[in-house]
């Protein structure tokens, strides 16, 4: 129990130090005694950029470390998580997680453009894809955005799904800073459905306690999507509900290639949806076309062949044979998912790994067969969150030398975990 409350406190802990990184220009509250607290941040931290660097070093490596410990307690007990409105784990785990709904979204401005791209579509009338924020310069709500010069550069299904919580902060806001957490958290509850229903695709069971801590205990998920509001949350849950109507197409016993084909339709619509979002997940496309290339037109190459050779071919034998390599084949779709969105962030465009982007990648781990792989992105997303301390040290100021130190914390970290396991694994070859 020990390692619960220091976890929940440490996200406390968290959640106090955000609001250093409020911007001068936004006023949350006019209350007397928030006013004095957050007074009391700035001076002490906002100027101070290797107090705010030392402090969040402090708590990330805390979180993590708090984290390593939960699973281990967790691994060995296989607690199935089933009927989530009456499962005790769940209301703890909410109480858990509950300080980083009280946080500041300190790193990162983006639920700032989300909100005012929103506004733009509701309030002014106007397509967000050819109007600009500056567009707008006596509207308050533009003073504590960033590039406020481009236009929604957004999917049209994340800006179109913006406007929910748009319109449920009632023009206040505060308010709307509260629906867009709440809408984030809603597409946390969509992404821990999606993740039992794959769970059930593939192993026939719902995920464990551990296997769902995996996830949604990591330190990086919370901070990235629920404080820092990024919308990578909403499009993932769309792209692992996709992949589970795949790998059901190919897995079911239904006989019904009409059926099959069903599936295999709602799974590129569910990830259309996705796409809609964030393109990102088109990149998941690959494991469609290796699918349905496979299972669709192997049998009408292998029947021209047998044709051409004059040998006969016995559909039913054929079937098997396919089901057979798809048993073996589906057991490794979530690692080669997890590595299609890998692949992405190693181009320029994602700054060589955006923290939040790892989101794309950690869901799929705790159906991974490949152990070091797996452990390879839980290290990744500790890398991915110390990246912002050459920023925080710099007094949030970028510069190329803050690039090229963010770029070799997140890569050394999982250099060094590499080497010290391809040592381990040369000893232990050795002693045999």
């Amino acid at each position: 129990m020990t390692v619960f409350i220091l976890f929940f406190l440490t996200l406390l802990v968290y959640a106090v130090f955000s609001y250093s990184l409020v911007d001068p220009n936004l006023v949350l509250s006019s209350n007397a005694y928030y006013w004095s607290f957050q007074n009391w941040m700035w001076s002490t931290f906002f100027h101070n950029g290797h107090l705010m660097a030392y402090v969040y070093f402090g708590i990330i490596i805390s979180l993590f470390i708090l984290y390593f410990h939960i699973l281990d307690k967790l691994k060995t007990k296989k607690i199935s998580l089933k009927k989530i409105i009456k499962n005790k784990y769940v209301l703890l785990f909410l109480v858990l997680i509950f300080p980083i709904f009280l946080s500041y979204n300190a790193l990162s401005h983006d639920v700032f453009n989300y909100i005012f791209y929103a506004r733009m579509i509701v309030k002014y009338g106007v397509d967000s894809r050819t109007h600009i924020p500056l567009d707008f310069p006596n509207d308050l709500w533009i003073r504590f955005m960033h590039n406020t010069h481009v236009t929604d550069v957004y999917g049209r299904g994340w800006t179109y799904s913006s406007i929910i919580p748009y319109i449920l902060g009632f023009g206040k806001f505060s308010l709307t800073l509260v629906s867009f957490r709440f809408w984030n958290f809603f597409a946390m509850i969509l992404l821990y459905f999606s993740m039992q229903y794959f769970s059930r695709t593939l192993n026939n069971r719902n995920m464990n306690l551990y296997e769902a801590s995996l996830v949604f205990l990591n330190p990086l998920l919370l901070i990235e999507a629920i404080s820092n509001y990024h919308n990578d949350i909403l499009m993932i849950p769309f792209a692992v509900l996709a992949v589970s109507l795949l790998i059901k197409s190919i897995t079911s016993k239904i006989t019904d290639n009409k059926l099959k084909l069903k599936y295999i339709v709602f799974s590129l619509i569910a990830l259309s949806i996705s796409i809609s979002i964030k393109l990102a997940t088109i990149a998941l496309l690959p494991i469609w076309l290796l699918v349905i290339g496979v299972s669709y037109f192997s049998f009408k190459f292998a029947t021209k062949m047998a044709t051409k050779f004059r040998i006969k071919i016995n559909e039913g034998v054929y079937q098997k044979l396919i089901f057979t390599f798809f048993g073996k084949f589906v057991g490794y779709i979530p690692d080669l998912a997890a590595g299609l969105m890998m692949i992405l962030l190693f181009t320029p465009r994602s700054n060589y790994f955006l923290p939040w982007y790892m989101i794309w990648v950690i869901v799929w781990i705790p159906f991974m067969k490949l152990k070091l792989f797996r452990n390879l992105i839980i290290i990744f997303t500790l890398s991915s969150c110390l990246r912002y301390l050459p920023w925080l040290f710099n007094n949030l100021e970028y510069t190329d030398q803050v690039l090229r130190n963010q770029k070799l914390i997140t890569w050394i970290i999982p250099g060094i975990f590499l080497l010290s396991r391809f040592k381990r694994i040369g000893q232990t070859t050795d002693k045999s």
